[in-house]
């Protein structure tokens, strides 16, 4: 796991439905997950030579309100830094799109 890059942009629906499986979060049905990883605002993933280890988004209106809907990292990295690092890249968006006086919400995950 040394090769881990952070990659803004967006999740495949088969990623999103797998990786959410994987932590304990609520099943979502491939629809659902092709609407919600199509319409977030941002997205940024930690990859290794391809293959999905964390990732973070954001959705809402891209002005006034913004929720961080997810923030998953593989138990691998856990404890590296690298929620830290989804974090800081979601915190550059937020500066770059919220107008002053924003509401930004972090929503925890269902799940375990």
């Amino acid at each position: 796991m040394n090769n881990v890059v952070l990659i803004e942009g967006s999740v495949t629906a088969t990623e999103f439905i797998e990786f959410r499986k994987f932590m304990g979060a609520p099943d979502v049905d491939m629809p659902a997950a092709l609407k919600t990883v199509s319409n977030a605002l941002f997205t940024v993933c930690l990859r290794d030579e391809g293959r999905l280890l964390g990732f973070a988004r954001v959705v809402g209106d891209g002005v006034l309100y913004f929720y961080v809907s997810d923030v998953i990292i593989h138990p691998s990295l856990r404890g590296g830094g690298y929620g830290a690092l989804l974090m800081n890249s979601v915190l550059g968006y937020l500066k770059r799109s919220a107008v002053p006086g924003a509401t930004i919400v972090v929503v925890p995950l269902a799940g375990r």
